[in-house]
């Protein structure tokens, strides 16, 4: 496999823009070229293709929707990579460039770490396809000659080109959680110190001023009109009250970025190697949970009916996947106007550990449920679903040494049980 780092096509009409992304791809030696219109970016890619495009969605002429729709029909450039960059937010905008073909989207102003974390991981996924399309092509020509072998090579091929797909994606997300987990920690700390101070200045302050009360009636008539038409336009006493409850009510907001931030980083666990270790699973489910509260919150309440289990032998990050897949899925079952809840369930037996997660959402007919672990299988609506979720989670789960069992009936709910051995067969030996 290749291991240079690669050559990136720069398209967008802004010379700064350009140079931006230039100086930023070469500090990691990356070879660049930039072009500033849509035609000419076609005649170099069809003539020299790049390993990675960097394409601005509004041009004239020839926007970034129709050079990218134009790559992807070309059958010499349409395997190449296109991360669209736009200043649109809206999220029409987004379905139309994943819809157009690109593979993946940064807003402006471009983030430098999320720009070469969307490069790196999307020029390796490009490198291991490559790897496949040619592995690829040598099994279709040996299962050419043995018609019977074919169905299930390609079937083979494509769970492991869906499982790459989505393995990097998922660790895409990871590696940007704990960069962004690293870079709050910094601020947090500061201002969580400086909090902490201010509450011990503010004590000092009271304390003077309960001084100054206690020595009010040695004072002449008029400093004590004084001070006292003072204490009653500011209302002292209120201000003294609610200064405190102020600083109370920042510590519990920095608490709980702490917490979210420790919740990313427990999510993400970017900083480990994917070892076995023995956890505990209500820890990772609480985490995973953080991680999923924007896309629960709004439409159902989260009941938790956890029971006593012990820690399990696992890979951690990898069963985060899998439970942030079933809660995420979970969640988009739940439609219409009717708030929903998904239920948390965990218990045990003598040999295995395991955990429900139940929705009161729309269900999935007999004939879906079949398939549901098939790739690229899915009932959601286009630009919704990739199909790919349920597949990758079989998978982990099936490494885990353990088993899913799925039970639904339509307009009332479905129900996932993940089951997982205590003590992975390997270690048990």
């Amino acid at each position: 496999m290749d291991s240079s780092p690669g050559r990136i096509l720069i398209v967008d009409d802004e010379r700064i823009a350009c140079r931006f992304f230039e100086e930023v791809l070469a500090k990691e030696g990356y070879a660049t070229q930039s072009v500033q219109t849509g035609e000419e970016a076609l005649r170099q890619a069809g003539e020299f293709p790049p390993d990675l495009i960097l394409l601005d969605a509004m041009m004239p002429v020839m926007s970034g929707f129709d050079v990218v729709a134009a790559l992807k029909a070309d059958e010499r450039t349409r395997r190449i990579p296109v991360v669209m960059v736009t200043a649109l937010e809206d999220q029409a905008s987004r379905l139309r460039a994943l819809g157009s073909g690109a593979e993946e989207f940064l807003n402006k102003p471009v983030h430098r770490l999320e720009l070469l974390m969307r490069v790196k991981n999307l020029l390796k996924l490009k490198r291991y396809q490559d790897a496949l399309a040619e592995e690829s092509g040598q099994y279709r020509e040996t299962a050419a000659r043995r018609s019977d072998q074919l169905q299930a090579v390609n079937l083979r091929l494509d769970e492991l080109q869906s499982q790459l797909l989505q393995s990097e994606k998922l660790a895409s997300i990871g590696q940007l959680a704990a960069g962004v987990a690293h870079e709050i920690n910094n601020p947090i700390g500061f201002v969580s110190s400086n909090v902490n101070t201010l509450r011990g200045y503010v004590d000092k302050f009271v304390e003077a001023l309960h001084v100054y009360a206690e020595a009010e009636p040695a004072m002449s008539d008029e400093w004590r009109d004084r001070l006292h038409t003072l204490r009653e336009r500011i209302d002292l006493d209120y201000l003294i009250q609610d200064v405190r409850q102020l600083i109370n009510e920042s510590q519990d907001g920095i608490a709980r970025v702490r917490k979210i931030v420790q919740d990313l980083k427990d999510f993400s666990r970017a900083d480990q190697q994917q070892q076995r270790e023995f956890a505990d699973l209500h820890h990772c489910l609480e985490s995973t949970l953080t991680i999923a509260t924007n896309e629960i919150k709004y439409k159902a309440d989260v009941v938790r009916e956890y029971g006593d289990i012990p820690s399990v032998e696992c890979v951690p990050s990898l069963l985060n996947q899998v439970f942030l897949n079933m809660l995420v899925n979970a969640a988009q079952a739940i439609k219409g106007d009717v708030r929903g809840r998904i239920t948390i369930r965990t218990g045990c037996d003598a040999h295995d550990a395991w955990v429900e997660i139940a929705d009161t959402g729309s269900g999935i007919g007999a004939e879906d449920l079949k398939r549901i672990f098939e790739p690229f299988y899915t009932t959601k609506p286009p630009g919704i679903g990739t199909g790919l979720g349920l597949s990758v989670s079989y998978g982990i789960v099936k490494q885990h040494g353990g088993h899913i069992d799925v039970s639904s009936v339509v307009g009332e709910g479905t129900t996932m049980r993940i089951v997982l051995p205590r003590v992975q067969p390997a270690a048990a030996n």
